[in-house]
């Protein structure tokens, strides 16, 4: 199984800070600069897993993305993510509302705690604990 994560606004991590690879066989990774509206459902309708550091998720885009089970919100995302749509479509969701990125310690701690994360949650799949 190979699975899509999508970031949509990596454009606010510091120089030189990334997300640290999955513990998963098979799996893409795309990072956009930043996306909203319109751009998101289309971006996002085949992804798994969306992160989200500060871009706004409506219930709309939220319904065109066929495939996700897992969204990821830090920092303000977590005000912008339209929680009950969310919740309403069976889609974990994790938020980390005191996440800093400023800094690039910060930001790789945010990162690695991201990916760990997301490496929980793809162990409970693989479990069968989660729907991908």
């Amino acid at each position: 199984m190979a699975i899509k994560v999508v970031v949509l606004d990596s454009r606010l991590l510091p120089t030189g800070v990334d997300f640290p690879p999955l513990d998963a066989d098979k799996y893409g990774w795309e990072q956009y600069p930043q996306l909203q509206g319109e751009d998101i459902a289309e971006r996002c309708w085949r992804a798994d897993i969306v992160v989200s550091l500060d871009s706004a998720i409506s219930a709309l885009e939220i319904e065109k993305m066929v495939k996700i089970g897992l969204l990821v919100c830090a920092g303000p995302a977590c005000e912008r993510v339209d929680q009950a749509a969310v919740a309403a479509r069976g889609v974990e969701l994790l938020a980390f509302p005191e996440a800093q990125y400023g800094t690039s310690t910060d930001a790789q701690d945010l990162c690695d705690r991201v990916v760990a994360a997301i490496n929980h949650y793809i162990r409970n799949y693989e479990a069968g604990g989660v729907a991908i």
